[in-house]
């Protein structure tokens, strides 16, 4: 995999831009196995929590870390600070089931953008990223010439991610000093508790129209009411989201495009594709409990 880095407008100033930094878990099993264990409710990842992911292998930091089995294989990922500059390093989780908090031994961070969102600067000694979740974080090189440790660590609830990596690490190396493993290996982060951080403020804020709504509900006309409901089939361990009592079945062998030619218009879809036909040009659809749910909001030209 390899990131791209879009440049707009920052938040915050700083000297240095260090680019992207993914950080990703990394499994020697298949895919195959892994989900069929996930599946299994008798013999679950997590003690009597069925369904639940398993650990990873190890945490890779820009596509390397070294081998946590003891191999003597593997390296590890080094970002490289200028004493006495502001840093910018863009933060991405690629992983596929592992969130994280991230953090750096003795220095603090400042988040000027969430999911390329610019955002009022806000100071954190860490940050809880989920999968595919990207922070743009200032650091300042303060600290004495040296070496100190990027470290992730994984809520002790156990139900958002592990590794049997019990301490998943890259090194940040300052100009100037010699390239070897920090000596200290810094405190632990606040627990997150698989909570998103909800201090972000986006620098220009756009919201769906009001009208649409009534005290924070979808508005009486319930033509554009979507029921979502929670269903959980214990016997494989699934857990469904559905949408006006269906789940979403992609069918990856039959394209949009064949399914409207075939079909002619909308109703070629199978219920189970949840397909929702705009009949006008702005309208917001919401789940019909809008104040627990995000409510989508369409214009169309």
């Amino acid at each position: 995999m390899g990131a791209i880095q879009i440049d707009g407008p920052a938040s915050y100033g700083y000297d240095i831009d260090l680019g992207t930094f993914p950080i990703s878990d990394w499994y020697y099993n298949t895919a195959d196995n892994l989900l069929s264990r996930v599946f299994d409710p008798a013999n679950p990842f997590v003690a009597g929590l069925p369904g639940s992911p398993p650990p990873s292998d190890n945490i890779l930091f820009n596509g390397t870390n070294v081998d946590p089995y003891g191999n003597g294989t593997g390296n590890y990922a080094k970002v490289s600070f200028c004493p006495g500059k502001r840093h910018r390093l863009r933060l991405i989780n690629t992983s596929a089931d592992n969130t994280f908090t991230v953090s750096i031994v003795g220095h603090p961070m400042t988040v000027i953008a969430t999911d390329f969102v610019p955002v009022q600067p806000y100071p954190v000694k860490s940050v809880y990223m989920t999968v595919g979740q990207r922070y743009d974080v200032v650091i300042d090189a303060d600290q004495p010439v040296g070496t100190y440790w990027l470290n992730v660590t994984f809520s002790k609830t156990g139900v958002c991610g592990s590794s049997t990596n019990p301490y998943p690490a890259a090194i940040v190396q300052y100009d100037g000093a010699p390239w070897w493993k920090p000596s200290y290996d810094g405190v632990p982060p606040e627990e997150s508790y698989c909570e998103d951080d909800i201090r972000p403020v986006p620098v220009v804020t756009k919201v769906a129209p009001g009208a649409s709504f009534i005290n924070g509900n979808v508005n009486l006309n319930q033509t554009n009411a979507l029921n979502v409901t929670l269903a959980v089939n214990t016997s494989v361990s699934k857990v469904f989201w559905q949408v006006n009592s269906h789940a979403i079945n992609v069918n990856w062998d039959k394209p949009t495009l064949e399914y409207l030619l075939e079909g002619g218009g909308t109703a070629g879809f199978a219920p189970d594709s949840n397909v929702i036909e705009i009949p006008d040009k702005s309208q917001v659809w919401c789940p019909s409990q809008a104040s627990r749910f995000i409510c989508l909001y369409f214009h169309l030209y």
